[in-house]
């Protein structure tokens, strides 16, 4: 049965993937499917284990505060997460089948929670943190998980030459996993994290590597970053991506805003390092030259949708043109790390859908509303 979603507070929208006009959205603890220019909507699911408010994680600094909820949509499937809480759920929509999934509580005020959806022999699988430092790639359809292991680093009770503990450690790193990033064609992805002291990097996975070697089968990226991790980045092809940069130093040396990389086919333990950067000004830069906002890449035009808080969005060729300005269609304004949990999933902010080439968002009293990604000749 059909409901108004006029007097509910929707907290996330996310377009589906397999049906242009169709969209999901969150409130009042259910999943919703409804469709553009409308406020009527069916119940697809209940979540009663996704909160909208911070309750009892990190340090307190999100207690009671109003959570971010993000969807991932892959097919039939959406995942609904808290994104800096502990709490998601897998929804099959075609049954309403849902199940509880959750990540041990680490710093998850800052760190967002970690999905992203793989497609290997004919199988959907999940790609879910379940610790600070953990992924776990699960059947979709099943639950069954596909990479349990044991993971520890504890303290021997001996010390070395020098004075110093000797730990003893099992597929275990120093790292906060964050945004994930999946490539086309599902054989590789990316963590958006950060590590003590702490900074961002990237690390870059293959699926097949990362299922029998887990979280050491990483390769991280090689370029300067700083505070801030979640930055912008695209997939732009099954092996190359692209990360938007912060401006680094005194300012002397030339500012290149986005940097590509290539991954090789067989893991390495070098570091990856660019093997282009192009001036570019489509991300403004704050008060500690971050850039801030999100990239995707239109394959149709062959070039990249940026989204930004403050300055609309943008078609940008992969040289760094500005091919045609939005700068109405704002991304609702996303929190830095030191706005602790806070969400920006409110009406007003725009959204895309890459597959179909589509601004969204959600206006009480209208519902969703739409807008093309303008033409390229």
């Amino acid at each position: 049965m059909e409901k108004r979603l006029s007097d509910r507070q929707v907290r996330a929208v996310a377009a589906a993937d397999d049906v242009r006009h169709s969209y999901f959205v969150f409130a009042d603890g259910r999943l919703w499917r409804t469709g553009a220019g409308t406020e009527q909507a069916e119940v697809v699911a209940e979540m009663p284990n996704v909160r909208e408010a911070g309750e009892g994680t990190g340090d307190g600094r999100i207690e009671d505060r109003e959570l971010e909820i993000r969807l991932y949509v892959h097919g039939p499937w959406v995942c609904v997460t808290e994104r800096f809480g502990v709490n998601a759920a897998l929804v099959d929509t075609t049954t309403g089948a849902v199940r509880e999934l959750r990540r041990e509580d680490y710093h998850s005020d800052v760190s967002s929670y970690s999905i992203g959806f793989l497609e290997r022999d004919g199988q959907t699988l999940l790609l879910a943190q379940t610790a600070w430092n953990r992924l776990d790639v699960f059947d979709a359809w099943t639950g069954a998980n596909l990479t349990e292991r044991e993971v520890f680093n504890r303290d021997t009770g001996r010390s070395d030459e020098r004075g110093f503990r000797v730990f003893e450690s099992q597929n275990y790193i120093d790292y906060f996993h964050s945004l994930l990033h999946v490539s086309p064609d599902s054989r590789r992805f990316l963590s958006n994290g950060w590590a003590w002291s702490p900074v961002d990097f990237v690390n870059v996975f293959s699926t097949e590597a990362f299922l029998s070697g887990y979280e050491e089968t990483g390769v991280s990226v090689s370029t300067a970053f700083g505070y801030n991790w979640d930055r912008p980045c695209a997939f732009i092809g099954d092996r190359t991506f692209v990360l938007a940069l912060d401006e680094q130093g005194d300012g002397t040396d030339p500012y290149r805003q986005l940097a590509f990389f290539d991954i090789p086919e067989t893991p390495s333990d070098e570091l990856l390092e660019p093997n282009s950067l192009v001036d570019c000004e489509v991300f403004p830069r704050n008060q500690d030259g971050e850039v801030k906002g999100e990239l995707h890449y239109d394959a149709e035009s062959g070039c990249l949708v940026a989204l930004t808080s403050d300055n609309g969005s943008s078609l940008v060729s992969l040289t760094g043109e500005i091919v045609s300005r939005m700068p109405d269609l704002n991304l609702a304004s996303p929190p830095a790390h030191g706005d602790f949990g806070s969400s920006y999933s409110g009406s007003g902010g725009w959204s895309y859908a890459p597959k179909h080439r589509l601004f969204y968002r959600w206006v009480t009293g209208v519902g969703i509303e739409e807008r093309l990604l303008p033409a390229t000749v």
